[in-house]
């Protein structure tokens, strides 16, 4: 009776010293999660759509009006993990009420956005203290996503819903561009991927916006069947992952069967089963030369998303945390629309650039300091907006002003860093971008996404560094050859032919 009666405080004792080790096993980078909306059928006919394109976790509305607590167990039985979603909450009472009930539904885990009485990140630690046990999936915002919640695993609630915003030019070839005018505008989102794996390193990079207003999908405009999958795809390939959102008539009319419908979902599930199959392929260290250092996400936001808009996908870490960086690997470093570094950061980015560095520079504001002016910097050559100095074996770049205008910021890193000696260079294919990771010694990956539709007229893509072969390995498991010839310091693949994406392996 005795160790009865000790139990309980024993457990209790346990979770406060170990409360990690409590938690339920779920890695949010590894699943394959949707939202999902109980409807009228059965919801076997729902668990069996789920199940066709691989879906592991499944969100359901909660409170909902009794058919998500019906999911649950069908949907556990299925193998899949059901999660309550209970959005933004006015009370905590009914939080922990709603949390209760969840439990007793057969539900793994809750997902709670950010805001009403949980506006901080205490709060959401108060909460999570009381999770001990239990999954809690937190979608913050920009401006909350640095927020610590230990235990807890936070998603950003952030992003543009992916495609390009121009219709073709010529039908029948996706969209042809000649001039920088009629350039397509892209919605794209792996920079903040690239962002949340930089700033975040111990975290799931995890994307959770939803098709709506807010990720400008407004006005009646209509998208794709197929965008779902292109979201999943530019996230996955950026080493993240992404919370799968249906627009309301895609769900619509895949349940009523619409042919075009059914052949996106299944479409999607193959590229799931792609995806995870390569997975450990694919999830690599970024192989860009070119560094950025990043503040929050509203002051380096734009300048990420314009720079790898323009295939430029730079290494990303925190500006309060910089290391010490191999000049003779490292091409340039961006700085930009930042305060000052502090003494630590700002000695290691003068050592980068004495050794042989490039540093390119913006202030955050007219009234930041010159911090760049060290004392043995020589000024080479002033424009209108920057100034050039040598420093060392290095040299500078320094704009007067922050950089308001981050596409041609962007085009500017190009030029400095040298158009000739990039990363990646792609020609005629202008809704592809690509990045690549090193897949191991003497290997790469390149990664392309295409935003619009199949290409099936082939165009050349030039990889940083020096490679004999190149292979590309289809849905269906066909492994074809590609040409790769030396051009300099660079290869050129020709890359036949791309539909959603391409994976390219050089060696």
């Amino acid at each position: 009776m005795r160790h009865a009666l000790l139990m309980p405080w024993l457990s209790l004792l346990l979770g406060l010293l170990f409360p990690i080790t409590l938690l339920a096993e779920f890695d949010p980078n590894s699943e394959i999660i949707g939202r999902w909306t109980p409807a009228d059928k059965p919801p076997q006919a729902h668990v069996e759509l789920l199940q066709q394109v691989g879906w592991t976790t499944v969100l359901l509305p909660w409170p909902g009006d009794g058919a998500s607590k019906t999911f649950a167990e069908p949907i556990t039985q299925a193998g899949l993990t059901p999660f309550a979603e209970l959005g933004v909450v006015e009370s905590i009472e009914s939080a922990r009420q709603s949390i209760a009930s969840a439990r007793e539904a057969g539900f793994d885990g809750v997902a709670i956005t950010a805001g009403g009485v949980l506006d901080s990140a205490q709060a959401l630690r108060d909460l999570m203290a009381e999770l001990r046990g239990y999954d809690l999936l937190v979608f913050l915002d920009r401006e909350q996503i640095a927020w610590e919640i230990p235990g807890a695993h936070p998603i950003l609630a952030a992003g543009l819903w992916p495609g390009v915003r121009a219709p073709p030019n010529v039908p029948g070839r996706g969209i042809e561009v000649a001039t920088a005018s009629r350039e397509p505008w892209i919605d794209t989102n792996p920079y903040l991927v690239g962002y949340l794996r930089g700033v975040f390193p111990n975290r799931a990079a995890v994307l959770g916006y939803r098709p709506d207003g807010a990720a400008g999908i407004t006005g009646g405009r209509a998208v794709p069947h197929e965008s779902v999958e292109v979201a999943l795809v530019e996230a996955f390939l950026a080493g993240g992952n992404y919370v799968m959102s249906l627009p309301d008539d895609f769900r619509d009319a895949l349940l009523s069967g619409n042919k075009d419908a059914v052949s996106a979902w299944q479409s999607l599930g193959l590229t799931v089963s792609y995806l995870r199959e390569n997975a450990e392929q694919i999830r690599r260290p970024n192989r860009s030369r070119i560094v950025a250092a990043a503040g929050s996400l509203v002051e380096s936001g734009e300048i990420l998303n314009l720079m790898y808009r323009r295939n430029l996908f730079p290494v990303v870490y925190p500006a309060s945390d910089f290391p010490v960086l191999d000049s003779s690997h490292i091409r340039g470093l961006v700085y930009a629309n930042l305060d000052a570094p502090d003494a630590t950061v700002l000695r290691r980015i003068l050592g980068y650039v004495r050794a042989g560095g490039l540093l390119i520079a913006a202030p955050a504001n007219r009234e930041t300091p010159k911090w760049w002016l060290a004392d043995d910097a020589e000024k080479t050559r002033s424009d209108k907006d920057r100034d050039h100095f040598s420093l060392g074996n290095g040299r500078i770049v320094a704009y007067h002003d922050p950089a308001l205008d981050p596409s041609e910021f962007a085009l500017d890193v190009i030029d400095l860093v040298g158009v000739q000696t990039r990363d990646i260079r792609m020609w005629n294919a202008p809704t592809v971008v690509g990045s690549a990771v090193e897949a191991g010694r003497g290997v790469a990956q390149v990664h392309l996404v295409n935003y619009d539709e199949p290409l099936d007229q082939g165009f050349p893509t030039r990889v940083d560094g020096v490679f004999r072969r190149a292979t590309v390995r289809g849905l269906d498991g066909e492994v074809r050859t590609l040409k790769a010839v030396k051009r300099g310091e660079m290869t050129e693949v020709w890359v036949d032919r791309i539909g959603r994406f391409a994976l390219i392996e050089l060696r």
